[in-house]
């Protein structure tokens, strides 16, 4: 007959743990990082954006929409 032991985890669970929650740290703080960069890049593309629509009003390009025309497709 087999003796009965009662179970014992082995050592290294606390460190497997450790790993597990760390790397779910480390993934939320890239989840945040990539977030920041995303957002400063999409507000660098608008302000260019701005600049340019801007730059073609002054060059009267955009006259039409400005006075409230409709633009005229294909011509």
């Amino acid at each position: 007959m087999a003796q009965e032991h009662p179970y014992r985890p082995p050592p290294s669970v606390g460190h497997e743990i450790g790993v597990m929650f760390g790397f779910i740290g480390f993934m939320l703080l890239c989840m945040v990082a990539y977030g920041v960069a995303w957002n400063i890049g999409n507000k660098k593309s608008q302000k260019k954006e701005a600049d340019r629509i801007e730059k073609l009003r002054a060059s009267g390009l955009l006259r039409r929409e400005k006075e409230g025309l409709p633009e005229a497709h294909g011509t």
